[in-house]
């Protein structure tokens, strides 16, 4: 059974197909970090506890980032 070229239909197709199942995941991964962020930044709001405000704040913006980052990547 002979190796295709890197550059057959058969592989691009296959390397397309697994980029795209990475953004999906990292998307996914982003979501649930907003998640866990939004729940981190309203625990330390009910404990007034600044630190903790401040760190969910950041672990939104960066899985905010990340999450749109996803949009302008090309496949």
């Amino acid at each position: 059974m002979p190796i295709e070229p890197w550059n057959s239909p058969k592989r691009q197709a296959r390397r397309k197909m697994i980029w795209s199942k990475a953004h999906v995941v990292l998307a996914a991964i982003g979501t649930l970090s907003a998640v866990a962020g939004i729940a981190v930044a309203i625990n330390g709001g009910l404990e007034f506890n600044r630190t903790k405000v401040f760190v969910g704040v950041g672990i939104i913006i960066v899985s905010t980032i990340l999450y749109v980052s996803m949009l302008f990547v090309d496949d």
